[in-house]
């Protein structure tokens, strides 16, 4: 079973519904979690029959807004869809949890509820990115917008273990995220991580700039919630912007019309390699069940592939393998982190 937060994201509860019913429809059993006067409704609108599919509808009269206080929100809302639905998945009445909702509620929410791998300070939210020689693994994408040197070494960690794990590649090379590939560049965040995760024996290729990391020179790249955040939706803006671009310059003449239109099977597929809804969704990391966090702006076929994805980790067995290996990794590394002498940050800089 799959606990699905159906209230939570942009376009919810329609979007959730409709998604929901779509991988329902698929075999998938799932559990709903939401405000049933809104969602049986839009069930019975876009599936009359929805009774017939392997759905369970849960009733909560809290929804964590997505502009709301994760901390507070889940502190003040026990009812809420985000919570009841990781408390399913906690007690084991569901193997795993999907929610397009606050993103910062989620891992909060998750870090309580379900609770963290042990060893493990901070859960970060990975994501395969495309490169020029297939994909690479990146994190954290929005957890922790602001974090300490330990945070990254332990991402590095997450990532190493999750690639060697879905990739099968033996010694992931690992990158961090810097404004340049010397060794002194960076933020103090970024410098002090640097001396961490080099005295490790993880395979560390250095730092890497965001204009490089699609070169596949990395099998990982590490850096802060705020950074990849910010570099994951500059992907996706950028994507979307060269496509506008492309149809405006095509409107000015009806040969170039005809350009485009012949380009489209080609540049639909260099699209769909950035386009967040194929994948549906991101793992959270370090935390003990496996948690999907889809994109804000989901619409339904981002929200079914994102539970496509929560039940193929499920059917594969991916968090308990993956866990185990990363509290081994964690073990090790504990002597590295202690032992590094850690530059001072200047006043202004906060870590």
């Amino acid at each position: 079973m799959i606990a699905v937060d159906v209230m939570g994201g942009d376009y919810a509860p329609q979007e959730a519904v409709q998604g929901a019913l779509a991988a329902a429809q698929k075999g998938v059993p799932l559990i709903l979690f939401g405000n049933q006067d809104k969602v049986m409704p839009l069930l019975a609108h876009y599936y009359p029959r929805w009774r017939s599919l392997p759905i369970e509808l849960v009733h909560c009269a809290d929804v964590i807004d997505m502009d709301e206080d994760p901390v507070r929100g889940i502190l003040r809302k026990k009812d809420s869809s985000i919570v009841r639905a990781l408390q399913a998945v906690q007690s084991g009445k569901a193997q795993a949890f999907v929610s397009a909702g606050n993103s910062g509620a989620v891992m909060a929410a998750a870090t309580i509820v379900v609770g963290r791998v042990p060893g493990v300070i901070r859960p970060a939210i990975g994501s395969f990115l495309p490169t020029t020689t297939g994909s690479l693994f990146c994190l954290d994408l929005g957890a922790n917008p602001d974090c300490k040197p330990e945070y990254l070494v332990q991402f590095a960690y997450m990532g190493y273990a999750y690639v060697r794990l879905i990739k099968h590649i033996a010694q992931p090379r690992v990158a961090l995220l810097s404004n340049g590939h010397e060794s002194y560049k960076g933020s103090m965040l970024v410098k002090n991580a640097f001396d961490l995760i080099s005295k490790t024996d993880l395979e560390f290729v250095g730092n890497i700039e965001a204009r490089d990391i699609f070169s596949g020179h990395a099998d990982v790249v590490v850096t802060d919630g705020f950074t990849g955040n910010v570099l994951l939706k500059g992907i996706q803006g950028t994507a979307k912007a060269v496509m506008d671009w492309m149809k405006d310059e095509a409107s000015r003449s009806l040969i170039l019309k005809i350009l485009l239109g012949l380009a489209y099977p080609l540049l639909r597929r260099v699209k769909n390699k950035v386009d967040y809804a194929r994948t549906g969704g991101a793992l959270l990391l370090g935390v003990n069940k496996p948690v999907v966090i889809a994109h804000g702006s989901s619409k339904s076929c981002a929200i079914t592939q994102a539970i496509f994805f929560a039940q193929k980790t499920v059917d594969q067995k991916i968090m308990p393998t993956f866990n185990e290996t990363l509290q081994v990794l964690l073990e090790k590394g504990k002597t590295t982190i202690k032992t590094v002498k850690l530059q001072p940050a200047m006043k202004q800089v906060q870590l």
